[in-house]
């Protein structure tokens, strides 16, 4: 990937994450721009500043070849430990989606194939998992 490659990919990513966002009720979201952590062009993490206190992260956001999504921050602030909230929340809808219901507090559209989507976020699960696991891939102080 060139780095013209790599920005333009980031551009398409933020758009994605502040239209997601939107959407979800998050009005004018402040995510950062550029990721808090990649993997391109397959996966973003990004910041996303808090309403509540201007300046802090609020939420962290995620694209790329898997579901858009966010999880609130904890107190973690890292987006390693954001990574981790997101892998526990999608292994809930991973189960629920597996029995043919829509996961608590997601969507993924009236008359979609659960069953099949669940194992598509299955191997994000486990893609992603391994990175979560990889040192390497991780700045460390």
């Amino acid at each position: 990937m060139t780095e013209q490659d790599y920005e333009q990919w980031v551009e398409t990513q933020r758009t994605r994450v502040e239209r997601y966002l939107s959407a979800e009720g998050i009005y004018a979201p402040a995510v950062g721009p550029w990721p808090a952590f990649d993997l391109a062009p397959n996966f973003a993490i990004w910041a996303v500043e808090s309403k509540l206190v201007p300046g802090k992260i609020g939420w962290w956001a995620f694209s790329g070849d898997c579901p858009t999504d966010y999880v609130s921050e904890d107190g973690g602030c890292h987006p390693r430990h954001a990574l981790e909230l997101l892998l526990k929340q999608w292994r809930k809808y991973v189960l629920q989606m597996k029995a043919g219901k829509q996961p608590e507090g997601a969507s993924f559209g009236r008359g979609a194939d659960l069953e099949e989507l669940a194992q598509l976020l299955e191997r994000r699960v486990l893609i992603l998992t391994e990175s979560l696991s990889d040192d390497s891939q991780w700045e460390t102080a």
